[in-house]
């Protein structure tokens, strides 16, 4: 009799969690190695790369410059990161930047603060958030704190367009980095609320 009414009166919190969890969930910013498969650009400096170790205080984070990050949000200790060139500033175009992931990760875009309104690949309209509640700070002259976006993206192929598409400013070339997306977490959350319900319901 009480497993019947625990159970009756559990099944709304299940089904309000299958439905919320998941999102909660998805916004945790979860830092692992990422492995960036096929990294390719059109740059004209030379060829980009994923950063040695992952991202600290001290990374250096171009790779025709030696500026490097002075202070961050600690969350994003440890994540991968794609170093770019500043002498890119000026590219246009979509796949500027290619590669592939074996699960889902967010990705985020570390731009300069004279970017002004981003290009539209970038944008609101195109799936990227603004993300003001986080910061990376580097010893870059002029630019005191970049300004983060960020997208989730399902294992596969990635592709990011120029720096100065419009309706950008010409501003120094964003830089990438990476964290783990949450949809496994999400679905591996569901499952155990679909699994706990049909035990409860085996038990009446």
């Amino acid at each position: 009799m009480y497993i019947k009414r625990f159970a009756f009166l559990i099944l709304p919190c299940f089904i309000l969690a299958s439905f919320y969890l998941p999102n909660v969930l998805a916004q945790d910013i979860i830092v692992e190695d990422i492995e960036v498969i096929d990294l390719e650009s059109r740059s004209v400096v030379g060829d980009y790369v994923v950063g040695e170790e992952g991202l600290e205080v001290g990374s250096v984070y171009l790779i025709d410059r030696d500026y490097f990050v002075k202070d961050m949000s600690k969350e994003f200790e440890g994540a991968t990161f794609i170093m770019t060139a500043m002498d890119d500033e000026g590219s246009k175009g979509v796949d500027f930047i290619t590669f592939s992931v074996k699960v889902p990760v967010v990705v985020w875009l570390a731009t300069d603060k004279r970017w002004g309104n981003p290009p539209k690949w970038a944008s609101d309209g195109e799936g990227w958030t603004e993300q003001p509640d986080y910061f990376v700070q580097t010893n870059e002259e002029d630019t005191d704190i970049f300004v983060l976006w960020n997208k989730a993206f399902p294992a596969g192929d990635i592709s990011l367009s120029g720096n100065n598409d419009p309706p950008a400013n010409l501003a120094p070339m964003y830089w990438v980095f990476l964290t783990r997306g949450a949809g496994a977490a999400a679905v591996e959350a569901t499952d155990k609320l679909t699994t706990t319900w049909s035990k409860l319901k085996g038990d009446r």
